[in-house]
């Protein structure tokens, strides 16, 4: 297709009707063939060198824009995934990067052939804003790609942006205000769309799920105009980066290293902004009408992560809770409730090594090919070294790679000891249906109260539920008093007993 994608398309004065009828046929198609058939495309771009600058941006423009619903669609169907949907997972995820990769090229190329050729690139000039916040776009889609896989996102991403950033700076258009793409509401600047990868890069994103690192990226979207950013260290100007391209973007902490072309940026506006729309959600339920960060999953998840948010923009983090204690010990894991329920028994495990313990739970070290449905989120069951050591349960709150490969993640301990139970709906008409629990301790407090999990929507949490403790066989009555979290495989759910 590379060679001969001129003469395909009309030469260099290709006719559009041809091009539409290229990608015309995509429309139906699903997300996963389009992208693939797109990235081709895009590839053979790239590499035919007769096109002028202003027929090649045309070009990828002609594929840009048809596949921006299938990458939504993409997008859509990688959130909706299980964490144990791997196959699935690595179709969608391989996909969307080659895609978002082959477009960010694309768009490269039309930058380098703009500074070989000035002469060209001033008649280009009313579209080089456009064109910059395009490639930038591309480039920040794949480092949200990257980190909704708990990734490291390499330095040749930020590099890429750093040279956008500089071109554009010295083009004079850092902040001239055009429209990327058709529609509504899709008007910003290269320095917003600088920004928006930036603060995604600083925003601590290895403490979210997928559903909330988009509802974290559409959030920072919608707060671009209010970030601030300068060549000097300012009030709101928490972070740094090296337009160089040697170093990602960081919280801006001691001396800058050696031969940094320093960038500083932070919230600015967009903190009290985000705690608007948390205050509104927490007062009514809903946002203001004037406020559209997309659908979402729910409201909640939606306060979640824009209190995550506006903690880790803040200028200074505050202390942690407990004191980390440096270790050398090992955990066996299994995966979601099920794994939980079993204890071991005939359940795939997995052996994790611990490197700091606290109070709250444990940090380890992920074996490399190992915890493949790993995410934040998601319910484990772990088993501690040591002869007294009983199964219990964690979720995992942070995952986060280095350079290297290696993953690393923060488990928060639910209980170090779980009690299977079964549990029957006791209203009338309910049935007979038993389902699975398990406790996260014991015994109920003194005060009445008890912690358990359930199956995601297996019970009618507004009726009373009869209770057997597997261990014992003793029963209880409990009524449900609250839903505390939801997982993609379990709800924690708090009772209040009483001991028949």
């Amino acid at each position: 297709m590379g060679g001969k994608l001129a003469e395909q398309l009309g030469g260099d004065k290709a006719d559009p009707a041809r091009i539409g009828a290229v990608t015309a046929a995509w429309s139906g198609e699903d997300p996963i063939k389009a992208a693939q058939e797109a990235f081709n495309w895009l590839q053979s771009i790239s590499g035919t060198g007769e096109f002028t600058l202003a027929r090649r941006y045309e070009l990828i423009g002609r594929i840009d824009e048809p596949l921006k619903p299938h990458g939504e669609r993409l997008l859509e169907q990688y959130l909706a995934l299980k964490p144990q949907s791997k196959f699935q997972e690595g179709l969608l995820w391989k996909a969307a990067t080659d895609y978002w990769k082959a477009l960010g090229d694309a768009y490269g190329v039309c930058v380098a052939q703009a500074v070989a050729a000035p002469l060209a690139a001033v008649e280009f000039r009313g579209t080089l804003p456009a064109l910059i916040s395009r490639a930038m776009r591309a480039q920040m889609l794949q480092i949200k790609w990257i980190l909704m896989r708990y990734g490291y996102v390499g330095d040749n991403h930020w590099r890429e942006m750093a040279g956008l950033y500089k071109h554009a700076h010295g083009g004079g258009f850092l902040d001239e205000e055009v429209e990327i793409y058709g529609g509504a509401g899709d008007r910003s600047t290269v320095r917003r769309e600088f920004l928006r990868a930036l603060m995604l890069g600083v925003s601590s994103t290895g403490g979210l799920s997928p559903v909330k690192q988009d509802i974290a990226d559409r959030a920072i979207a919608h707060f671009s105009a209010h970030f601030v950013s300068g060549g000097q260290a300012a009030e709101g100007c928490n972070f740094v980066f090296d337009l160089n391209g040697r170093h990602s973007p960081a919280r801006a902490l001691g001396v800058p290293p050696e031969g940094a072309q320093l960038f500083y940026f932070g919230a600015g506006g967009a903190l009290d902004g985000a705690q608007a729309i948390i205050d509104a959600i927490g007062n009514t339920g809903a946002l203001t009408p004037d406020i559209n960060l997309g659908p979402g999953e729910n409201i909640d998840q939606m306060a979640d992560t824009l209190t995550h948010l506006a903690f880790n923009w803040e200028k200074e983090l505050p202390l942690r809770d407990s004191e980390r204690r440096k270790v050398a010990s090992t955990l066996q894991v299994t995966q979601g409730f099920g794994g939980v329920l079993a204890m071991g028994n005939r359940v795939v495990q997995e052996t994790w090594t611990v490197d700091n313990v606290s109070e709250e739970g444990y940090g380890v070290i992920v074996p490399a090919r190992r915890g493949e449905w790993l995410q934040v989120g998601v319910l484990i069951g772990l088993l501690p070294e040591g002869e007294s050591a009983t199964w219990g349960a964690g979720v995992v709150r942070r995952v986060e790679s280095d350079e290297h490969g290696q993953r690393r993640a923060g488990i928060q301990v639910l209980s170090r000891a779980v009690v299977p139970a079964t549990v029957t709906q006791s209203a009338v008409g309910a049935g007979d249906a038993v389902r699975k629990a398990i406790f996260l301790d014991a015994a109920p407090s003194q005060s009445g109260y008890w912690l358990a999990l359930l199956a995601p929507g297996s019970l009618n949490l507004n009726d009373t539920l009869e209770a057997t403790r597997i261990s014992d066989g003793k029963t209880f009555s409990l009524m449900p008093s609250g839903l505390v979290e939801s997982g993609p495989d379990f709800d924690r759910v708090r009772f209040k007993t009483a001991i028949d």
